[in-house]
């Protein structure tokens, strides 16, 4: 079994297992076991349980949305973000409720602030880096607590009303945030 897979069989497992129960009850004995693994060889891939899952995210969101981070193809990535979000609602949901919940801030954030930035050089790709860091941070994060009311309301929004208040957030604002700030330097 190649080392890929034994993680994909681990990561399976683990989302499996968090359909049912909170991510804080799920031991690596437990775990190991759905798998068909032995404990030695999750330990052999990850150190704990929430490594595996920051390895689930990073495969399952930050690698699958690398292309989407201009003008143009955003709303793709975000249409494809809020995809995996409604598919995992519930491993979602209990990553959001365990002691993990930073994980999925970060990966959320990862993704929202790759996707402002790209949109950020591709209007400016010229500005400061400390003028664009401040317009990612701002931006990243507002997208991601979009996603994050969005999760625990329960999906309550379809995808398009969440895209479509996304755009009427960021369309326009972005470069005139940009014309202000370089005003300021």
């Amino acid at each position: 079994m190649t080392k890929q897979s034994t993680k994909l069989q681990l990561a399976t497992a683990l989302k499996d297992l968090m359909q049912t129960m909170p991510l804080e009850r799920i031991t690596i004995d437990k775990l190991t076991q759905t798998a068909n693994l032995t404990r030695n060889t999750f330990y052999y891939h990850f150190d704990d349980v929430y490594a595996l899952l920051a390895w689930i995210y990073h495969q399952e969101i930050v690698t699958q949305l690398a292309a989407y981070k201009q003008v143009s193809n955003w709303q793709d990535g975000y249409r494809l973000l809020l995809d995996y979000i409604a598919t995992n609602q519930q491993f979602c949901l209990h990553t959001f409720h365990s002691v993990g919940r930073d994980l999925l801030d970060n990966f959320l954030y990862q993704v929202a602030s790759d996707m402002v930035r790209g949109v950020v050089i591709d209007i400016n790709p010229h500005i400061s880096t400390q003028l664009q860091a401040s317009i990612v941070n701002f931006y990243g994060w507002a997208l991601v607590i979009q996603v994050i009311q969005w999760l625990v309301h329960s999906l309550d929004d379809t995808k398009d009303t969440m895209v479509k208040r996304i755009e009427i957030m960021m369309t326009g604002t972005i470069a005139h945030t940009i014309k202000n700030g370089l005003k300021m330097e």
